[in-house]
This record gives structure tokens, sequence and C-alpha cells, in this order.
């Protein structure tokens, strides 16, 4: 992987091109298309710098992942320090308060969150795909996590997550989405 910035002290920087001869010559190569990119150079970055860098630290971390166009919502745990493809977003798991995460997580991939994405936002595209966008998450709501309901949600996505790819867990899936339903007091419809 070339990645054109990295941490240093606690701050993204990009690297120095210079100290990685074998990266500039490859760069070089690409040098007309990369430098041909206005929006980054505009923004006053280095011709080869991405548009959105990221801070490497964070990587590590188990973080939860989502497609940025996807039919349905897909959103995952990644606790194997993957780096995020360009079609993804992701946000690192609160460490304080991890049952947060799995809560969100549960929420997240749920047909209440479909049907609130789509009376919210009600932006679809070809074939009924939907954009998972930041500014559209950061609004995904979340039942209060000190209730009973909500703990009960958070069991249940663990154990579905142990089980997948073990045992089939379509029926506890369903249980899962009428119990999201429930922690926001509406009925899933029909």
């Amino acid at each position: 992987i070339l990645y054109p910035h990295e941490s240093v002290n606690g701050t993204r920087k990009v690297v120095d091109i210079e100290k990685y001869p074998i990266s500039k010559k490859y760069l070089t190569k690409h040098k007309e298309v990369l430098s041909s990119r206005t929006y980054v150079i505009e923004a006053g970055r280095k011709w080869y710098e991405i548009w959105v860098p990221h801070d490497p630290l964070l990587w590590e971390q188990p973080k939860i992942i989502f497609r940025d166009i996807s039919e349905k919502p897909t959103f995952w745990l990644d606790t194997e320090g993957t780096v995020v493809n360009g079609d993804c977003y992701w946000f690192v798991v609160d460490k304080n308060n991890p049952n947060l995460s799995w809560l969100a997580l549960a929420v997240s991939n749920s047909s209440f969150i479909e049907n609130f994405y789509d009376k919210k936002f009600n932006n679809k595209l070809y074939s009924g795909r939907r954009r998972f966008i930041t500014q559209y998450v950061e609004q995904f709501p979340l039942p209060d996590p000190s209730t009973d309901l909500s703990r009960n949600i958070v069991e249940m996505a663990k154990t579905i997550y142990d089980r997948t790819g073990k045992l089939d867990t379509s029926i506890l899936e369903n249980e899962l989405d009428n119990l999201i339903w429930d922690s926001f007091g509406v009925s899933r419809p029909n």
C-alpha cells in the first residue's frame, strides 16, 4: 500500500517523497494525471496527495466500516486493523464504551435505519441504492443505551457476530430487527 500521509507526534502530515525514491519513481510515472486534480492542488496539497487522507494511527484500532453506496445498510466491525478502501467510510469504536458501538452497529444494519434514511434524506441513486455518507450516518438515531431493551440489542448483536459464518443467524437477525423498532417506540411495518 502506498499511502502519502503519516502521523508525526499525533499530527497527520504528508510524507516527504524525497525520502522514498521507489515510491517517488512510481508516482512520477503518473504525475500528469495526479497533477490534473485541480481540487487537490487548489487546496494547497502536494500533487501526489490523496484528497481525503486518514490518520494511519487509527487504522489499527477497532472500527465500524460501512459502504458508501449500497442498496441496504452494510456496516461491519473490523478488529484486525484493516486499511479501509476508498469506497467505504469508517469510524473508530469508542474504547470507553464498546457497548455503544455494538448498539450503533445493530441499529445501523436494521430495517429501521432503511426506513429512517428514506424518510429523512430521500436520496436514492440508481437501482435503489443509497449513499451512506458521513453527513447522513452521523444523524442516525440511537435508543437510550441505559435501557434493558438496548442492553438486549447489544447482547443479541454480539451473539449474531459470534455465530456469523458458523450457524444460521437469520432468526436472531429478525428478532434483533424487531427489538430495534421497539426501542424507538414504533412498530415495524409489515
